[in-house]
């Protein structure tokens, strides 16, 4: 458990904390269309920066659709395209929807998310089968992601305009994230911040 007694507010990655991810099927997907090897397709959708400028808002979901097709030389629709994109997102579990919740009652608790517009639209579902007629915005005071903020974790900027934005004291901030990098930059801003190694680590030490 963690002590939150001198705590304000708790700041949310969502990818491998919130949300499990499934890389393997999103990969094994695009390998059905594609002759590029696991390796180029991680390398050409997941490294690229193609990838960082639509999370930062530079680019449609109809233009990124069009580079994948491009990278990997396949002509897949955008439905379809979607609907592998999407196969990357994994378990939601109801459990961490219901902690968020109730830290929301005594604390201020935000999201911080790396992510784009087609996957918003589907975690966005997901939360409504769980809970109906809430998103996973509504888990939370305030949800920033990268492609409406216009940056991109670990941009240290990203964490300075949250801190700003929310008027935040950093050393009562607790940010949760899965990526070394991430919490490197948000410990530069000041913020505490922890880094999760497993589906299960907020529920361990929040709940």
């Amino acid at each position: 458990m963690i002590d939150l007694k001198d705590t304000e507010t708790i700041i949310f990655d969502l990818g491998e904390v919130i949300i499990d991810l499934d890389s393997k099927r999103v990969i094994d997907q695009f390998k059905k269309y594609s002759d590029k090897s696991a390796k180029d397709i991680i390398r050409l959708i997941s490294k690229s920066q193609d990838l960082i400028d639509y999370e930062v808002g530079k680019m449609t979901d109809t233009e990124f659709c069009q580079v994948v097709n491009e990278l990997l030389s396949i002509e897949l629709s955008q439905a379809s395209f979607e609907v592998i994109w999407n196969s990357f997102l994994g378990i939601i579990k109801l459990d961490k929807l219901h902690l968020m919740l109730a830290l929301k009652e005594k604390f201020n608790v935000l999201i911080l998310s790396n992510t784009n517009a087609i996957h918003q639209r589907a975690f966005d579902r997901r939360v409504g089968e769980l809970i109906p007629s809430k998103t996973m915005a509504d888990m939370v005071h305030t949800a920033y992601y990268s492609y409406e903020l216009g940056l991109r974790k670990p941009d240290p900027h990203i964490y300075q305009k949250v801190i700003d934005l929310q008027n935040l004291n950093p050393a009562k901030t607790i940010f949760f994230d899965d990526r070394l990098e991430n919490i490197s930059a948000a410990q530069g801003s000041g913020i505490q911040a922890i880094l999760v190694t497993y589906s299960d680590q907020i529920l361990d030490q929040l709940r």
